[in-house]
């Protein structure tokens, strides 16, 4: 009976015990929003433990917008980025190199480059984070974002110093409601890991949230008397005292002498051995003069070479053999909202466009094509023009500029009749950029902006897009929305409807491309509603798609849908494309047709048949599945 009593009473603690943890993991809910650092390790906020395995990244310089760096990569397995950034990096470009990175499931890690080596400027760093708009991004993402405050902030810097600035920075960012991970960077540029130590406890038990991490770069060369048993030590102190420490930057070498070396090999392998994350520099291209840190030559993942290559694929402790990927960063994300297209009765959409010159990658009809992607842009010189044929004289009363960065602050808008002889309808001496909306009075069949003067005199003129309006433009249909999202997660497909204003004009049919829509099928219409219907939106691809309602008369609006698949990826096994839990004949030849790109294998499928785990799918993993059906090898993945 005793006995009973006794197992009783452990039965009830357990679960006392339980709901506390519960409650303790709910209460921290509503103050950490994604991860979080509990003594010395960072967790997601579905409690899985994270250790920080990715590269640098200059994106602010390189690829503003993560692409196609990012997908690159990704192919190592990385399961974060460390986002190099500025003040200058508008918050819509930060909201994009954000998603971009998260999108390919990895970690972002956003650093301010701006206030390297100087101490003074930290509070100028806190003033951008703390920005209305910024913060908007930072609450956006804050389910998988860490926030690295400043790039090797100071040089010679004293402990109270140190600890009452960042006390302060911390202060700031929480009180304005940035509650994800801080990363402070160590002084002396990044390599004083005692600074890190001794002042890393305090600032801990200041955060309100604690809520940081701590970075050492690990610029340590042995002609600066640093050796690989330094390495082992530090890191070992810091495992010691328990602080939530990552080596942030490291490289192979500080200069192209035998003592400028530095103990990578050390470094990877005591972070490993520690559960202590890094970040070697850089992916690369860009390190002018020292060329020898790029990690690839042109930013692809075959292109990876010497270090960079043994740092991400071949060693042990390489980035592919170590990092993992919480199941938290695994799904995708919801299709973003596509951006709005310029108003309805644009009389430029798609109409012949010539201009003085254009680069090879931006080209003159960019600017009418609807796509607020696409841009052209000039060479690098004064003037430079650009002029739309409107098909015929009409009467224009609005013109609509979304500028590139690289814009006009003096330009001229001129219409003619035959494109020989221009008339000046305006001249604007003080151009903003950005979009400029403009009221105008005149009548021709061809319109030009010619450019006087540049914002940047190392840039050429850049315009995403035109929109030319008059009396005429009321006379086109239009829709309400213009863009929407769709998910295939079966738990989130919906019917898409749209208003629509035909005016006196008919609709004839609704066109994807070259494709045709089968009314009643594909949509209904039913007086001035339009339904697209789900069944049509699961067979279209992810990404962006345009329908173009063509009309009988006026300018054919667009509709434009973001497709996406949220859907919680299933754990599945290695080598089975098509979801049945058995690998056999029937998955080799489905891997063999996608290859030869007869199918197109889901991302879950694809994943399973990446069998070397390089981020790709090619006949290596072909060749690897055949071994295992022929029992020449017996475990997938590789390891």
């Amino acid at each position: 009976m005793k006995k009973l009593h006794l197992f009783i009473s452990l039965l009830v603690i357990l679960l006392l015990v339980s709901i506390s943890a519960v409650q303790s993991f709910a209460a921290d809910d509503t103050i950490y929003p994604g991860f979080k650092v509990e003594g010395r390790f960072l967790y997601d906020n579905t409690g899985e433990k994270v250790i920080l395995y990715g590269v640098n990244k200059m994106s602010i310089w390189m690829d503003k917008d993560g692409v196609p760096s990012f997908s690159e990569i990704a192919k190592t397995g990385a399961n974060s980025i460390r986002i190099v950034w500025t003040m200058d990096g508008t918050a819509e470009e930060l909201d994009t190199v954000i998603r971009n990175c998260r999108a390919e499931h990895m970690i972002p890690m956003v650093e301010l480059h701006d206030a390297t080596g100087e101490w003074s400027r930290l509070p100028s760093l806190v003033d951008y984070w703390v920005r209305s708009d910024i913060v908007e991004v930072i609450k956006k993402h804050q389910e998988y974002l860490l926030v690295n405050i400043g790039n090797e902030v100071g040089n010679q810097v004293s402990d109270a110093d140190f600890k009452s600035g960042y006390k302060t920075a911390v202060s700031r960012m929480r009180a304005a409601g940035i509650h994800v991970p801080l990363v402070i960077d160590a002084s002396s540029y990044g390599q004083n890991i005692d600074m890190l130590q001794s002042c890393g406890p305090y600032l801990i038990s200041e955060d309100p949230d604690k809520n940081l991490m701590f970075s050492v770069h690990m610029w340590w060369p042995y002609m600066w008397g640093n050796t690989d048993q330094r390495v082992i030590d530090e890191i070992a102190e810091s495992v010691n005292m328990n602080l939530p420490l990552i080596v942030g930057e490291f490289g192979h070498i500080w200069d192209e002498t035998e003592a400028g070396k530095i103990p990578y090999k050390t470094i990877l392998e005591e972070c490993y051995k520690n559960e202590v994350g890094y970040l070697p520099w850089e992916w690369g291209p860009g390190n002018n003069p020292q060329t020898f840190l790029d990690m690839t030559t042109d930013g692809t993942f075959d292109t990876l070479r010497g270090w960079g290559l043994e740092v991400c694929i071949t060693s042990p402790y390489s980035i592919k053999n170590i990092a993992k990927r919480p199941a938290s960063m695994l799904t995708n994300l919801p299709p973003a909202l596509p951006q709005e297209p310029l108003p309805y009765g644009n009389l430029a959409l798609n109409k012949p466009v010539v201009a003085s010159n254009f680069d090879e990658q931006h080209y003159a009809k960019n600017i009418v094509d609807g796509d607020m992607g696409t841009r052209w842009a000039s060479t690098v010189s004064d003037p430079n023009w650009i002029y739309v044929d409107l098909g015929s004289k009409k009467d224009i009363n609005r013109l609509i500029i979304c500028w590139e960065a690289a814009y006009a602050t003096q330009y001229k808008i001129q219409v003619s009749d035959d494109a020989n002889s221009w008339t000046d309808i305006r001249t604007e001496y003080n151009g903003k950029g950005r979009t400029e909306d403009i009221s105008l009075t005149a009548s021709g069949r061809y319109l030009r902006i010619y450019c006087m003067q540049r914002y940047n005199h190392s840039w050429p003129y850049s315009i995403f897009e035109i929109g030319v309006y008059g009396p005429e433009s009321e006379l086109s249909a239009s829709i309400s929305p213009t863009v929407a999202v769709f998910d295939k997660n079966p738990a989130k497909r919906e019917d898409i409807s749209i208003s629509v204003s035909p005016k006196s004009n008919t609709l004839i049919e609704i066109k994807n491309g070259s494709s045709v829509l089968t009314p009643g099928t594909d949509y209904t219409i039913a007086g001035n509603t339009l339904v697209l219907k789900k069944e049509y939106l699961l067979g279209l691809p992810i990404g962006t798609t345009k329908l173009v309602l063509d009309y009988s008369g006026g300018v054919d609006p667009v509709f434009a849908v973001a497709v996406g698949d949220t859907t919680p990826p299933s754990s599945g096994v290695y080598g089975d494309a098509n979801g049945d839990d058995v690998v056999n004949s029937i998955d080799y030849s489905l891997l063999k047709q996608h290859i030869l790109e007869m199918i197109t294998l889901s991302d879950d499928a694809s994943r399973l048949v990446d069998l070397d785990r390089n981020g790709s799918v090619n006949s290596i993993d072909l060749s690897i599945l055949k071994q295992y059906l022929l029992g020449t090898i017996t475990e997938l993945p590789l390891a």
